[in-house]
């Protein structure tokens, strides 16, 4: 989780007007890449936590 929240700060700190029109398109590219491969991956993770079930234990009264 670490690492994911170090690339969201990374990206949130990127000012992309400041970069050249060659450098801004090769970095969009790669970014859509990488955006579909994270979607992937939170999908995967997001089918398994609906995919489990949690056991609730009865209490019962003394």
């Amino acid at each position: 989780m670490d690492q994911l929240h170090a690339a969201i700060a990374a990206l949130g700190e990127e000012d992309v007007r400041a970069l050249p029109e060659a450098t801004l398109t090769e970095q969009i590219d790669q970014l859509v890449a990488v955006l579909h491969q994270l979607d992937s991956h939170l999908t995967r993770v997001a089918n398994a936590v609906l995919a489990r079930t949690f056991t609730i234990s009865e209490v019962v009264a003394a």
